[in-house]
């Protein structure tokens, strides 16, 4: 397991490149349950994932920043939402939300304001849906 690996050589690594090699691990491990999750078809289970990853992301990789802190933190409870982390490059990127479609557009009148008075910033926001992902074209 690359997690023990990680764990039995700490005392070899600052606590920095530990908390980078713990999380890359654990993201391993959390991307490989998040396809099981999504081939049964689970979207709980990969929302909580998102919510992890966004958390070794925070406080391990330390890549986050606090408008998008912010954003998943007033998603975290919300019943219409399953998951939510930063994604893109980080440091101030953006959100991505899992989020039942009857309430996308409650969820952003809700926050919108909320975030313009906390981070000073409007609240944009792009509507996704998956797509069939890698596949050959012919």
């Amino acid at each position: 397991m690359p997690i023990t690996m990680v764990q039995a050589n700490r005392s070899r690594l600052s606590a920095e490149v530990y908390n980078r090699c713990l999380y890359v691990t654990e993201e391993i491990q959390r991307t490989l349950a998040a396809c099981e999750d999504l081939k049964n078809g689970d979207l709980a289970a990969f929302g909580l994932k998102m919510f992890a990853t966004h958390e070794g992301l925070r406080h391990l990789y330390e890549v986050s920043c606090i408008e998008l802190d912010f954003l998943v933190d007033a998603v975290r409870g919300e019943a219409a939402v399953l998951g939510a982390r930063m994604m893109g490059g980080g440091f101030g990127g953006c959100t991505i939300n899992l989020v039942h479609k009857d309430a996308v557009d409650v969820l952003h009148k809700k926050l919108a304001p909320v975030y313009q008075t906390t981070m000073q910033h409007q609240l944009g926001m792009y509507m996704v849906v998956t797509g069939e992902g890698a596949h050959v074209v012919e």
